[in-house]
């Protein structure tokens, strides 16, 4: 839909919109693709207007991206979640009621058309006879002509409506599955230093069974069964922490599908294998695929549609009416009769005089709606660009941190097997040994950590890309800001 209204005001805010949004693809080229690490080129210059495409509600980016980790289980609570997340139903319902507006606005192109019929009974005169009824029998219809586009702009501005509703849909399912994907790998994350936990204790109450024996033999004093003791009591702790923290998270899983909340979940025995990410595209790819940025841009020209609206308001408008009948009918067979019907076509010019500035100020009041849609364009667009530079930088920096961190693990493993041997031996004391042993536990639960964190970075990308994984470059026409705006800037 074009937007070809009068601008003035409006036109100096798009120019500006337009501006921004040339500034900040610039401002963009540090997005980087992490494989080969090349800059992306911005400066291209764009085809011409005429192979620019519409964007298409059906055209939304789907949460098929979660298949790309290969979770059977992670899969049917992203399909649950689809069909039964209260947030997702609330939207959805909002969307009908988009619909229902724009239809409502459609049907005032059309004329109405209204009937009534009426009966009268009046008592006179002398005779017990001498009262009469007489029936009344119409038809009306009015049609306001639009001359001057006004139903038509109010149409295309709920069309619009309609659009940016279809778009918050994929904006929370995008949302709705990231915080269910990123709970599962925490709750298989919390599972996994649960089961760690139970390892540690199992460790440190073999510690304590060699300390007790060593003591026993006179090897070594009360102390060190106490510290044996201590840590075994730590671990316990941690333990319990671990499993308050599984459960909640999932609770919060099973909430996001609408199941009742009891966190009896099963969780498999391992994290899943990181996908491999082959690129990011370019900006252009995610100012055609966000959502959010949809959305945004649906609603400014919407915005915009209605400033006109409310200017056309002022002008005169122009309504036939027309009616038929017979208010003077003796009986209901004089219906037949047309000899006693009158009909009657009224043409009126109706322009607005004086409204005490009412009008005026709607006129205002939706010029700085179009100006605040335009600002919360430019701010969804720069948090998305953050979003994506945050979560490509990250891709490195956590694979960087898992591998630092298999290396502490194996070190830490190879040095526990160790002093548990010299402690065995008498050459190691049980402070050494339980420091060694608290370093590979440590060692051990960061690792799971860091791989879980990678994931949920992967989840992150994948918002942040607006839920694809890497597609083909666009033409840069289909993200170009005057397009996506609507509007034909003179």
């Amino acid at each position: 839909m074009q937007y070809r209204g009068e601008m003035h005001g409006p036109t100096a805010i798009m120019k500006t919109a337009f501006m921004a949004m040339a500034i900040s693809l610039s401002a963009c080229a540090s997005i980087i693709d992490p494989v080969d690490d090349t800059v992306v080129d911005l400066n291209a210059a764009a085809p011409t207007r005429a192979t620019w495409a519409e964007p298409a509600p059906e055209a939304l980016p789907q949460a098929d991206w979660v298949e790309s980790f290969s979770d059977d289980s992670l899969n049917a609570l992203v399909a649950k979640a689809r069909a039964d997340n209260p947030s997702l139903r609330r939207t959805m319902a909002q969307l009908d009621r988009a619909i229902a507006a724009k239809n409502s606005s459609r049907s005032s192109l059309y004329p109405t058309l209204g009937g009534d019929a009426s009966s009268t009974r009046s008592e006179g005169g002398t005779g017990f006879n001498s009262g009469s009824t007489s029936y009344g029998l119409g038809v009306s219809s009015r049609w306001e002509v639009d001359v001057i586009n006004r139903i038509r702009d109010q149409i295309a501005a709920d069309g619009e409506g309609v659009e940016a509703s279809a778009a918050d849909i994929a904006a929370l399912e995008l949302t709705v599955v990231s915080r269910l994907a990123s709970g599962w790998f925490d709750a298989i994350e919390a599972g996994l230093l649960v089961e760690l936990s139970a390892e540690e204790i199992r460790t440190q109450e073999r510690s304590l069974r060699l300390t007790q024996r060593r003591f026993e033999s006179g090897l070594t004093g009360s102390s060190d069964v106490r510290l044996a003791r201590s840590s075994i009591a730590n671990a316990q702790a941690l333990e319990q922490s671990r499993l308050q923290l599984r459960d909640a998270t999932l609770r919060s899983i099973q909430t996001l599908v609408r199941d009742y909340p009891d966190a009896d979940v099963a969780l498999p025995s391992d994290l899943p294998a990181l996908p491999v990410f082959t690129g990011a595209g370019t900006p252009e790819n995610m100012l055609a695929r966000r959502p959010d940025i949809l959305a945004s841009e649906r609603r400014i020209v919407q915005a915009g549609l209605n400033v006109d609206v409310a200017r056309k308001a002022l002008y005169p408008s122009l309504s036939i009416t027309g009616s038929a009948g017979d208010e003077s009918l003796n009986s209901i067979g004089d219906v037949l009769d047309l000899k006693s019907l009158a009909f009657s076509l009224t043409e009126s010019l109706t322009a607005p005089i004086f409204q005490g500035g009412r009008l005026r100020a709607q006129v205002e009041t939706q010029k700085a709606q179009l100006a605040s849609q335009v600002e919360t364009y430019a701010e969804t667009v720069l948090t998305a660009y953050q979003e994506v530079e945050n979560a490509l930088d990250a891709e490195k920096r956590l694979e960087a941190r898992e591998a630092a961190l298999r290396v502490s693990r194996d070190e830490a493993v190879k040095a526990e097997e160790r002093l548990e041997l010299r402690y065995t031996e008498g050459l190691a004391t049980i402070l050494q040994l339980l420091d060694a042993q608290s370093r590979r536990i440590s060692a051990d639960g960061q690792l799971i950590s860091a791989r879980a964190e990678r994931l949920s970075n992967r989840v992150r990308l994948h918002v942040a890309l607006g839920g694809a994984g890497y597609v083909a470059p666009l033409n840069l026409q289909d993200s170009d800001p005057v397009k996506i705006l609507g509007i034909e800037l003179p």
